[in-house]
Order: structure tokens, then C-alpha cells, then sequence
């Protein structure tokens, strides 16, 4: 934000200076405010500006140009005259040979007298007439510079009042590097926890910030980049005045009429997330340009390998240091400093930001299976007091002035709450033990061709605890479920065996927390009981397009085979009195179809003795036998397996009838209500 002071008649013109790659942001979020108006609107030059086709070969210069540049009208001095002209070209003659070839080059001319050679040895000064083949020139050694150093440009406008004199404030953002905060929690006996806030602020850009008030903003704006800095001429689409093909018919179709009101175009500086914003202010009395203020704000907070201790020699409370004035801006909260900084070009500053004390905060242990397996975690169980929200952040923990080990604050509300483990400890162990997942059926329910079976999962986790110091400790245990919604018991049994319930502290996404005490020197133990009942059917009567498909060998196998509590049921005895004379009248079937093939092996038999010949009497009496089983295969498959077929239907229909028809029902004695189930 730089202000500007603007007389009466006496217009502004101010020129802001910035990359070419931030003139989208800063087009993008120009303000001013103030008794003024803008007598010329802002103008720049565009990044692109510099694009050209002309290359300029740093070795060999004039025969560069003088290949590339063909065509051109150039004025050439040499020794005692100017030679004006039509640039041709480049020519290369050769005066003679092996060690003694000399080359000679020559700038070739059209002038009005004809081509004229000039040595370029001669040459003294070379200038290009053409305005546009001198800001190509211009153009090429700009990309050259550009290439060793990023090229900068202005953003310039004028502003005028009627007033004698008047403050204006042009205000727009840039992107800067995103600002970190560091945390520290210090505990010096039984005093409570002392809080310090700092936020790490890079100076990436090319010049220093002397004497500025700096702003951190919390939050997370949406910021892209743009193109609002490239000069484009859109590409024409090509008209034909005279049509290929005439008109054909033309379809209309049928609209959607959307109700609302024109939207509203506005911009809005980056006051958050990831792109950082930087605002300059000029005093009302003019003159030079004075960094007032700059906001690098980021939403990603965090600090990677950096631990700073601003604690006083005596290891006692942290040295006095200045806060920031704390405000909030819709969803940001503004942390703003009360006394100017200086932050040299391409370099960082660590700017404090709040310093107060924690009455509810204490040290806690907190153990957690995914975290490590024998060990918790010393941890803080923070509250944050504070009047204002805390960003993400690395804190670092002393205790009694010595280094405890680093954590993650987590963005916190103010109010908010979070456990901040910083360092194992290596004096309590837990060992861990999965006990075998039980099942057990509680219900079973037969209707309309299905059977409904509810069983009751059991999985119980133990935790074993044993405490090395002479030290008592809070202990936050967090465990994840291991079945899906399931009923918990937990329960605490000390060492001489005594049990005791304990009560769930809180509920995690996908598990519970508990709370309990660990004692100098004691060992106990925690159970966490989770008890399902889970739900799932057998579909026993499947009709399709072909066949019924009928499952009488599940009820079987799992219902009577296994004595189960439905196993003397009178309808599945029926059922099964059925399925015994539907198996044996398959049987039957079956031994007919085999009797029709033995008779038909027996007639091949018969053909070949008759056709090797024998006595007479031999003979008829194999036609005989021949013409028996021809009989008797005829009546078994025009007679006897259809009819046995027809009554295998009949009795598996009336199987069909029975399962569908059963409706039997038994619940074991102990069983509750579900938390939860699946189907």
C-alpha cells in the first residue's frame, strides 16, 4: 500500500515499479482510494513485449545481422565518407592458400550507383534507417538481459483533486513467499505454560523493506495467475462472401428460460492462502517512496527444521518482546505489528507476534497403536485461551529451559483443543494383544424361501501397562475400532485383580478415547470389549427364467446336520421328508435311463452275432432277445421315465411349496438389541 500526497493543480503521476511477471496481480488488484480521481488510467508496457523472431549471434555480430537483416536500409560510415543504402548481404573472398589463405569479409550494398563492397575492417559505425529493424534490435538484446536477470517494468497513472491537498492510497498485491509461524510452549516448575507465537517472513524479491509494519493473515483465498499482462490479437475466423452450399433447413431447439441478475465483476487482493500479498504507503507530505507496511500472508503454515529459543540467559521466563495488535477479517484473522521492521532483499526475519500464558494447559501421556506399539507419547493437552484463531503450525516445548522435542498445533479455534505429542516416553510400556474374533449365531428366522441369520461378533483388545517411574501420569488412550460400529464396553483391572469400568472420554472418527491414571510404579491393564451383530440371509427357493433352484442342502448342513436350534422343526422335518423321496425318486429316473442304455449295448451285440452267421436255431433265438429289448426299450422311454419324470416334478413341486411355506423363528436367551447392523 504506498500513499501518495496530491496538491490542487499540480496532478500525480506516479510510476510503481514492478516484474513483468506480477503486472497480472498488480493489474489485477489495483485500488485507490482517497479525494482524487484518476486523470490517466493505468498504463504499462506488455511482459510480452519483448517477442520477436531476430536473434543476435554474440560472436560474429555484423555477419549476423547482415545474413538475417537482408533487405534493410542501413547508413554505413567508414574513413571519410557514408555509404547509404539497401543491405544485401555478407561475402566471403579467399586470398591465397595453404598457411598463407587470408579471408577477407565484405558488407555487400545496393546503393544508387550499384552493389558496393565495404571491408569490414573499414566499417566505423553501422545504423539501420527503418524504425521497426532498430526495435527488433532493441527487442533481441532485451531477451538477452532478460535471460541473465528477470526484466523489470512500471505501472503508470496520474491522479488530480480539487482539494489543496489530499492523501491518496494506491493499494494492490503481488506474490510473495508465503509466510510460517513458530510456536513455543515453556513450562518452568508449576508456573503454567507459557505461549509465544513467531511468524518466519521471507523477503524474496530484489529490494529491501526498511522500516515497514508487517501484517500476517491467517485464511485461504483462491488466487491464480492470469494473462491480463500479455498483449494477444485473437485469431480472425475466415468469412467466405460467397457461400459453398445454399441454406438447408434450419431446427430450433426448444429453450430453458434461467431467472437471476447479471453478475457483478469485482476484484479482491489476496489477503490469505498461498498467495502473499505486499503493501506500501507513502507519508502525506510526498516525496520519496517509504515501505510503510507489508502483508506476506500464507495459508500454509509450517516450518520444516528450524527450532529458536528466545528464552532470557537464566533459562527463566522468555524475553520481553512486543505483540501484535490481533484483529479478525471475515474468515482471516490479522496479526499486525506495533513497531517497524526491516527485512534486507532475499532474506527472512523472525517477527513475534503474541506472548501469553495458558492456565488450563498440562502434560498428559497419549498413546496410540499407529503411532508406536510399546511406547506413548508425552504430549500437551492444549487449550487455546487465546481471543483469536491459531494457524498451523510447528511449536517447539522446553521444560525447566531444556529442549522437550517439537509438534504439530493444528488450526485452533479460539476455546479449541488439541493434544500435542512431542516426545516418547521411554519410562511407561504397553504391550498390545488382538484376542480372536468370536461369532456366535443369537437368531434365526425362515420365511418366504429365506433364512435370516443374526450372529454376534465379539473382538476383545487388551492393553497391558507398566509404569517404570516414580512419576503419576494422565494417560489419554485412543482406540480404533476394529469391527464397524460396534457396542464397546471398556473396563481398567489393576494389578491385585480388581476390575472397574471406565468410561468412554471421547468419540474419534473411526474409534474412542479413554482416560485414565497411571500411578508411580504401577502396572494395570485396559480391556476394550466391541461387541456387532451382524446380519446376513440365504436365499433357499432362487425361481429363475429356466428352473427353480432349490437350497434344501444348506438347511441341511447348517441347520440339521450341526443339531441346530431348528433341527426339529416340524416344517423343515417335512421338508426334508420330502427331499428323501424327491432324491429317491431321481433314482428311480436315473436307473431307467441306465437300463435303456444297457438294453441298447445289448441290441449292438445282438446285430453283430447275427451278422456273422450260426446254427438256425442260434440264430432265431438271438432275433428273439433282439426283439425284447427293443420292447423294452420302447416301454421305458415312451412309458416308464416319462411317468417317473412327471412324478420327480410333482414331489420336487411340492418340496418348492414346502420351503417357501416354512416360517420358524428361534432367538437365543442373552441376546440384545444391535448397535448397528449390516444386511
Amino acid at each position: 500500500r504506498r500513499a501518495y500526497c496530491v496538491k490542487k493543480d499540480a496532478p500525480a503521476n506516479i510510476s510503481i515499479p514492478v516484474r513483468k511477471d506480477h503486472i497480472a496481480d498488480v493489474l489485477g488488484s489495483l485500488n485507490v482510494y482517497g479525494q482524487v480521481a484518476v486523470q490517466s488510467p493505468p498504463s504499462f508496457r506488455p511482459s510480452n513485449e519483448a517477442e520477436g523472431n531476430l536473434e543476435i549471434d554474440r560472436e560474429h555480430v555484423l555477419e549476423g545481422l547482415a545474413k538475417r537483416l537482408a533487405g534493410a536500409r542501413v547508413s554505413i560510415d567508414k574513413a571519410g565518407s557514408t555509404v547509404q543504402g539497401r543491405l544485401v548481404g555478407l561475402h566471403t573472398e579467399e586470398v591465397g592458400n595453404g598457411l598463407s589463405r587470408i579471408v577477407h569479409k565484405f558488407l555487400v550494398v545496393l546503393t544508387d550507383n550499384g552493389f558496393q563492397r565495404l571491408p569490414l575492417s573499414e566499417i566505423q559505425k553501422l545504423r539501420f534507417d527503418d524504425a521497426t529493424i532498430q526495435s527488433e534490435i532493441e527487442k533481441a538484446l532485451q531477451r538477452n538481459f532478460e535471460k541473465i536477470k528477470p526484466n523489470s517494468t512500471f505501472v503508470e497513472l496520474a491522479l488530480s483533486t480539487d482539494q489543496d491537498e489530499t492523501e491518496a492510497t494506491v493499494q494492490y498485491a503481488v506474490p510473495a513467499a508465503a509466510w510460517k509461524i513458530s510456536y513455543r510452549l515453556r513450562q518452568m516448575d508449576e508456573h503454567p505454560y507459557e505461549f509465544q507465537a513467531f511468524a518466519i517472513v521471507d523477503n524474496n524479491t530484489e529490494e529491501d523493506w526498511n522500516d515497514f509494519l508487517v501484517s500476517v493473515v491467517t485464511g485461504e483465498p483462491i488466487t491464480f495467475s492470469t494473462d491480463l499482462a500479455d498483449s494477444k490479437t485473437p485469431r480472425r475466423k475466415h468469412v467466405n462472401v460467397v457461400r459453398a452450399m445454399a441454406l438447408g433447413a434450419v431446427e430450433v431447439e426448444e429453450g430453458m428460460v434461467m431467472a437471476g441478475a447479471p453478475a457483478e465483476y469485482f476484484s479482491v487482493a489476496p489477503e490469505g492462502g498461498g498467495a502473499a500479498s505486499m503493501k506500501l504507503s507513502r507519508s502525506a507530505g510526498g516525496g520519496a517512496m517509504q515501505k510503510r507496511r507489508s502483508r506476506p500472508t500464507g495459508g500454509a503454515l509450517r516450518l520444516d527444521g528450524m527450532d529458536m529459543d528466545f528464552t532470557s540467559g537464566d533459562a527463566g521466563l522468555a524475553a520481553e518482546t512486543t505483540d501484535a495488535e490481533v484483529r479478525d477479517a471475515g474468515d482471516f484473522c490479522i496479526f499486525e505489528s506495533t513497531t517497524p521492521v526491516s527485512i534486507g532483499a532475499n532474506r527472512s526475519a523472525v517477527i513475534p507476534v503474541f506472548n501469553t500464558t495458558l492456565g488450563k494447559s498440562k502434560t498428559v501421556l497419549h498413546y496410540k497403536l499407529a503411532n508406536h506399539p510399546e511406547r506413548p507419547f508425552r504430549a500437551i493437552e492444549f487449550a487455546n485461551e487465546t481471543a483469536y484463531s491459531l494457524g498451523r503450525g510447528v511449536c517447539t516445548v522446553f521444560h525447566d529451559g531444556d529442549y522437550a522435542g517439537n509438534c504439530i498445533l493444528p488450526a485452533t479455534k479460539p476455546g479449541g483443543d488439541a493434544l500435542l505429542p512431542h516426545a516418547l516416553e521411554t519410562g511407561v510400556r504397553v504391550r498390545h494383544e488382538n484376542k480372536r474374533l468370536r461369532s456366535k449365531v443369537v437368531s434365526l428366522r425362515l420365511i418366504r424361501g429365506y433364512c435370516y441369520t443374526r450372529s454376534r461378533e465379539t473382538q476383545e483388545t487388551l492393553y497391558r501397562w507398566k509404569n517404570n517411574r516414580a512419576e503419576a501420569f494422565q494417560v489419554v488412550l485412543d482406540h480404533d475400532y476394529l469391527l464397524k460400529e460396534p457396542e464397546v464396553q471398556s473396563a481398567l483391572t489393576q494389578a491385585d485383580g480388581t476390575a472397574m469400568p471406565l468410561a468412554s472420554d471421547a468419540s474419534l472418527k473411526n474409534g474412542l478415547r479413554l482416560r485414565f491414571e497411571l500411578k508411580p510404579n504401577e502396572e494395570l491393564s485396559i480391556s476394550v470389549t466391541e461387541t456387532r451383530i451382524d446380519e446376513s440371509s440365504v436365499r433357499l427357493v432362487h425361481v429363475t427364467t429356466k428352473e427353480e433352484q432349490l437350497n434344501m442342502h444348506w438347511i441341511q448342513e447348517n441347520l440339521v446336520t450341526k443339531n441346530g436350534p431348528l433341527a426339529d422343526d416340524l416344517g423343515i422335518q417335512k421338508c426334508l421328508e420330502i427331499q428323501r423321496r424327491w432324491e429317491a425318486k431321481q433314482d428311480d429316473v436315473k436307473n431307467a435311463v441306465l437300463e435303456t442304455q444297457r438294453l441298447a449295448e445289448r441290441q449292438e451285440r445282438l446285430r453283430k452275432n447275427i451278422s456273422t452267421g450260426g446254427h438256425d436255431d442260434q440264430t432265431s433265438q438271438w432275433k428273439t432277445s433282439l426283439g425284447e429289448a427293443e420292447n423294452k426299450i420302447v416301454q421305458l422311454e415312451e412309458a416308464d421315465i416319462p411317468r417317473l419324470r412327471g412324478e420327480e416334478k410333482t414331489i420336487r413341486a411340492e418340496l418348492q411349496e414346502a420351503m417357501l411355506s416354512l416360517a420358524a423363528e428361534w432367538q437365543a436367551e442373552d441376546t440384545a438389541r444391535p448397535a448397528a447392523s449390516k444386511t
